[in-house]
């Protein structure tokens, strides 16, 4: 398995986090890694989000939402057939006393996790400007 995270704490309410996250029409206007989301995003919903690779290449990935507990964790997960590749993206919201920390975990998984990782190099770069990008946007609203 490879496992990525990204965590901030952002000076703004839950409910605003969660509408940006949940707003995948809009993820263009502020999101530097997934530059599109197709489809609503909420429980049981398939989507599709457009990622922005390192190298700049865009990728389609088609992702169902499998928990959405409004305010405080969704997660999408999508991959190959008979779990040949598995990636889970899990986003989590914590109430601090300053506003949120958001938690941003991406785990990758299955038989051709390595040929995968040649693929799409290393997320973390990725990861970690997706949460900086959200910090931005939810902070300015």
């Amino acid at each position: 398995m490879k496992e990525y995270t990204s965590t901030a704490i952002i000076a703004a309410s839950p409910e605003t986090v969660w509408k940006i996250l949940t707003d995948g029409a809009r993820y263009r206007q502020w999101n530097p890694e997934i530059v599109g989301v197709d489809g609503r995003i909420g429980l049981g919903e398939r989507i599709t989000a457009h990622v922005r690779l390192g190298s700049g290449a865009i990728r389609t990935v088609t992702q169902r939402v499998t928990s959405f507990d409004e305010r405080k964790r969704m997660e999408w997960v999508g991959g190959l057939p008979l779990g040949l590749f598995v990636g889970r993206r899990s986003f989590t919201l914590t109430p601090v006393t300053d506003g949120v920390e958001f938690k941003l975990q991406l785990k990758m998984s299955g038989p051709f996790l390595s040929l995968i990782l040649k693929s799409v190099g290393d997320r973390q770069p990725e990861i970690d400007s997706f949460v900086a990008a959200l910090k931005n946007r939810a902070e300015k609203n």
